[in-house]
């Protein structure tokens, strides 16, 4: 994350705008790309962030950070400063916008005004639309903010997102209402890139006398926990000795206000600020991880994918449920173990337990899974440049 910090760090203390934006070059007839203002967290970088930089490295783009934000839960897209000088407007073909439910109309027609051959993209990281009540976001999404954002959506270009279960679902949406459109619809995955883990030398392994099992969590995930609560106990009885179960993103605090895990000895491990979740999940160093989620359409098109991403990539195996898009991702028995029941839980997490070749071979194979066709090679970039044309 050095690239990543240093960016910030740069963006928030440049004064003059030549030094802000170097990239900044009317004449070099490249497709040019502004992204409004992400935030320093997850859906940020992965959204916005990282494909500027992996654009910038490309003969073809050119992309610009506006800002980067410090990230503020409590805030949405319109209470944060985003001034936009005249001469980016005038250079940028496309001008991404993070997801916002308030009305853009003004900003894209004085933008218009400036530069009429803009194409307007709103970036959808999660299907907001789709949030389980648990959510924090949910209490957010309103029928008149839903509705605004259905009429921001007939106003601008592209809608972009993670995966084709969001753009289906919006373009549906659209299709619902009886007036005219012009909106694309394009999807780029969230991938893996060394921009990512740029300040990770190696890759940390368990050296102790316990098999660490990892969960990665976020703290409204009480249903999700309940799927493998009585598994989870089973294991430590059997194996209570030799294992360890570590949340990850989950406090006991949370636990126990869901009245989860009593009695149980699991371990809790803090969340910590996104440029730090990489080294910590590395230094946590877990030997199989576990992905507990409930089947829903939420859940199958929001983080899956990433928290599989996040284990793959530091070599660690998984057994998450047999469902989208894990059914996808994960070839069974080889890159991982796709789970059916409560007793699958037990029963393939004891297959790993017993062989640490087995463990090794498995989280070597879903790195390689993960690294070959999940990042930034020259397949990923491809795929990327081709949504901006």
């Amino acid at each position: 994350m050095n690239t990543l910090k240093k960016l910030y760090a740069h963006l928030n203390s440049a004064k003059t705008f030549k030094d802000k934006y170097p990239a900044y070059n009317p004449e070099d007839e490249k497709i040019h790309v502004l992204f409004i203002s992400p935030c320093l967290n997850e859906s940020g970088y992965y959204r916005m962030i990282l494909p500027a930089l992996e654009m910038n490295r490309t003969n073809s783009h050119r992309a610009i950070l506006l800002q980067i934000h410090k990230w503020d839960f409590n805030k949405s897209f319109e209470e944060y400063d985003n001034p936009v000088d005249v001469r980016l407007i005038k250079w940028a073909d496309y001008v991404v916008l993070p997801f916002t439910m308030t009305d853009i109309s003004y900003i894209l027609k004085a933008m218009k005004e400036i530069n009429s051959n803009i194409d307007f993209v709103m970036d959808m990281d999660i299907n907001y639309f789709q949030l389980p009540d648990s959510h924090p976001e949910a209490k957010k999404i309103t029928a008149e903010g839903k509705n605004t954002l259905l009429n921001n959506l007939f106003l601008i270009d592209m809608l972009t997102a993670p995966n084709e279960a969001i753009t289906t679902y919006f373009l549906d949406l659209v299709q619902q209402h009886q007036r005219e459109y012009l909106l694309y619809f394009e999807s780029y995955p969230n991938l893996l890139s060394n921009f990512t883990f740029d300040e990770i030398t190696h890759i940390q392994r368990n050296e102790t006398d316990r098999i660490k099992i990892g969960l990665l969590l976020e703290h409204y995930q009480e249903a999700d926990l309940r799927l493998i609560e009585k598994p989870l106990g089973s294991l430590l009885e059997k194996h209570g000795d030799k294992i360890e179960f570590i949340l990850f993103g989950f406090t006991e605090k949370a636990a126990e206000q869901c009245n989860l895990f009593k009695g149980l000895p699991v371990r809790y491990e803090r969340t910590v600020h996104f440029t730090l979740y990489y080294g910590q999940l590395n230094e946590l160093r877990f030997d199989i991880g576990w992905l507990p989620l409930c089947n829903s359409p939420f859940n199958a098109a929001s983080k899956a994918f990433m928290r599989w991403l996040d284990f793959s990539s530091l070599m660690v195996p998984v057994l998450a449920p047999n469902m989208a898009p894990f059914t996808t991702l994960i070839k069974e028995a080889e890159t991982g173990f796709l789970i059916s029941d409560e007793q699958e839980w037990i029963e393939k997490t004891e297959r790993l337990l017993e062989n640490l070749q087995f463990r090794r071979d498995m989280g070597a194979a879903a790195f390689k899974e993960a690294w070959e066709n999940y990042s930034y090679t020259a397949k990923g970039i491809q795929r990327l440049r081709a949504v901006f044309i």
